[in-house]
């Protein structure tokens, strides 16, 4: 900062305000350096779809992953790209496999084996509202869980959010197989 005049009474003004303005600049730099990782501001850019992605990928996904996607469209369309997003989605053993047949074609085998275990639940009607809870084994003590691939469900729900990323002249084809 400079000072006008630098006499005692300019130096007692600066002081007086100095201590507060300096912890809310250190409050407003932590939270522009931490926003960009909480999976709040994912779902406010998913339900207000104020990304291109919000079309393309599901919630829960998008939510998780929004801050490497984010990072890795800095650099969209280079293999590294495409398998840092790959192992955020999938988990970090996806297999990834890259083609390319000719000149501005590109093509992506994609093996996802990464499972996630999710308690099953169940949906009651109770005094005209959804209710959710649950859902156990017959003697009531253990939950029953689901198993899952992580990530995608489909190869659709892939090709929509990857063809966010592909830059344009290059026609890309993807096939991706989930399990085994």
């Amino acid at each position: 900062m400079q000072f006008f005049k630098g006499d005692a009474q300019e130096q007692k003004f600066y002081n007086s305000g100095h201590p507060t303005l300096n912890s809310v600049q250190f409050q407003r730099d932590t939270m522009f350096a931490d926003v960009y990782t909480c999976f709040l501001l994912g779902d406010l850019l998913w339900t207000t779809g104020r990304s291109p992605l919000a079309n393309a990928i599901k919630q829960d996904i998008f939510r998780q992953n929004f801050p490497d996607i984010y990072d890795s469209f800095t650099s969209a369309g280079t293999f590294e790209s495409y398998i840092s997003i790959f192992k955020k989605i999938f988990g970090a053993d996806v297999d990834v496999q890259f083609t390319v047949p000719g000149n501005g074609q590109l093509q992506i085998a994609i093996h996802a084996t990464g499972v996630e275990e999710s308690n099953l639940t169940m949906r009651e009607i109770v005094d005209n509202a959804y209710v959710l809870s649950d859902l156990k084994t017959q003697d009531g003590v253990d939950q029953i869980m689901v198993q899952t691939v992580k990530g995608f469900e489909s190869q659709y729900e892939l090709e929509q959010m990857l063809f966010e990323m592909v830059p344009g002249g290059v026609y890309t084809e993807i096939t991706l197989t989930l399990g085994e």
